[in-house]
């Protein structure tokens, strides 16, 4: 199965609808701002605006700086001998920052070949460094049974401290022979890391028996669980610095990592949906947890009916208004809109598509339902992957579609709406990033490099991995890259990397 083949297996035989992209007064003109201060969170910021002010940056021009390796890691931190070995089963949070240390966590398993019949050992550490890549303190953390969940149980970093949840024994590999700090509990816990030296600064228990995915902000957490047979509720928030619950409510939310985006007084977040029902979009007054506003993202129409799944949505970006598209695996985005929603009530303002891809090429061909026969009946087919990018005037965003000519469905690209229409468009491979910009350049991490592009749509410099030895990582759920301190922070396959 190639990769178009697998997003289109995801969300099944999709309905669609192509309402038209009429204008995109919900998008345009929202943000001006340069974003946030310092690359704190995913994707920059709380809101997932992707933007950071212009010195921060590497600029226009564009050269490798340096590489960690996950090999590294182990040699250095963990002190193996790598000489006959190797490092494989990789995984890792997304980078933040604080102040001038890039903080990142990362698991990983490790083996000497020359000792016939070793198992692989498996390693969980948070990482510091400095803006020159060398390691300056890190931390052993329990090692979780799923390596897939590494990002969803990683630091969160709030008001100059680390938060990093401490989860149940029952999501450990390791539980049953760890001692001291790494000793399992009966519930979900929080550590309060120094950035500066990674010891810890005070423990807060959260009382709860499931694991739970974290966003920290303005001396609040706030947790999702999955529900299950146990009493607890979906969304909880608490007090970070004694982590006293303020309110619970039941609710079920989409497990993206992370799972929402706040700004003003609410916390916005895709709610998870029975089969054959649109995914909902709400909003949360972040002082008690009152529903503020819910809305239907229906994504029907008259072709490839019935929806066996939900069309899932990434977590929203915010500016003045609020833009989602795309599935949370960055594969159901194949066939979604850029959906623009008032910040105030929640209502749908536009919709906006690529030029859709007709005839032959169709990615909808490969559905065991849909002949050449009907081919002509079908809707042109693009899709907007989600994380836009406010740019002032414009949005940018990445996706497939029709584009000068290219109708390729496995080719992507990165593109800018303004004015409800496409204003440029740039090619960008067989993979697809999440755009970020610092000032008014952007950059777009896919494979095979890294670009930087202006607001006019050109190609100003980029750094091909190939030729800086660079592993490709090919994960579905791509983690964004952190810009700070004259540099752009990439994860990769086999590790992460500095632009500068």
């Amino acid at each position: 199965m190639n990769r178009r083949q697998f997003g289109l297996a995801s969300i099944g035989a999709l309905t669609t609808s192509l309402a038209g992209c009429g204008q995109l007064d919900a998008v345009l003109g929202g943000n001006t701002s340069d974003g946030g201060e310092n690359w704190g969170a995913y994707r920059g910021d709380v809101a997932r605006t992707g933007r950071i002010a212009a010195e921060e940056g590497p600029g226009e021009s564009l050269s490798f700086a340096w590489q960690l390796r996950y090999e590294d890691i182990a040699e250095e931190v963990e002190d193996i001998d790598l000489s006959n070995g190797l490092v494989m089963g990789t995984h890792s949070t997304w980078p933040l920052l604080a102040d001038d240390l890039l903080i990142w966590g990362v698991q990983f398993q490790s083996r000497n070949n020359e000792r016939p019949g070793e198992t692989y050992m498996t390693h969980r550490r948070l990482v510091a460094t400095d803006t020159s890549g060398a390691i300056k303190w890190s931390r052993e953390l329990p090692v979780l049974a799923n390596g897939n969940a590494v990002p969803y149980f990683g630091h969160r970093i709030d008001d100059g401290q680390i938060y990093q949840p401490t989860v149940p024994a029952d999501y450990r590999r390791d539980a049953t022979d760890a001692e001291g700090e790494t000793a399992p509990r009966d519930s979900l816990g929080v550590t309060v890391l120094d950035p500066e030296t990674g010891e810890t600064e005070r423990e807060l228990d959260l009382g709860l028996s499931s694991a739970g995915n974290m966003i920290v902000d303005d001396g609040r957490i706030f947790v999702e669980i999955s529900v299950d047979d146990t009493d607890e509720r979906g969304l909880y928030a608490f007090d970070a610095e004694s982590g006293v619950e303020k309110w619970a409510v039941d609710t079920m939310v989409e497990t993206t990592a992370p799972f929402g985006s706040l700004a003003g007084d609410t916390i916005i977040y895709a709610r998870e949906t029975e089969e054959d029902e649109p995914t909902d979009l709400l909003a949360r007054n972040i002082d008690d947890g009152d529903l503020a506003w819910d809305t239907p993202l229906d994504i029907s129409g008259p072709h490839l009916e019935p929806v066996s799944d939900p069309l899932g949505f990434t977590l929203p970006t915010i500016a003045e208004d609020i833009y989602t598209a795309g599935s949370r695996q960055g594969s159901g985005g194949w066939m979604s809109p850029l959906v623009a929603l008032d910040t105030e009530d929640g209502a749908e303002r536009s919709r906006y598509r690529p030029p859709g891809i007709e005839g032959e090429n169709h990615p909808y061909l490969e559905l065991s339902d849909v002949t050449e026969q009907n081919v002509d009946e079908l809707p042109p087919a693009s899709g907007v992957y989600g994380m836009p990018l406010p740019m002032d005037d414009l949005v940018v965003a990445t996706g497939y579609g029709a584009f000068g000519g290219n109708d390729d469905p496995e080719t992507f690209h990165c593109f800018a709406i303004e004015d409800g229409s496409l204003a440029w468009s740039v090619e960008i491979g067989e993979t697809i990033g999440i755009p970020v910009a610092a000032g008014d350049v952007i950059y777009d991490t896919s494979t095979p490099g890294v670009k930087a592009i202006s607001t006019e749509g050109d190609v100003l410099d980029s750094v091909n991995y190939a030729e800086h030895n660079v592993s490709i990582s090919w994960s579905a759920t791509p983690n964004p890259p952190a810009i700070g301190n004259g540099l752009l922070y990439v994860p990769v396959g086999d590790g992460i990397i500095a632009i500068e």
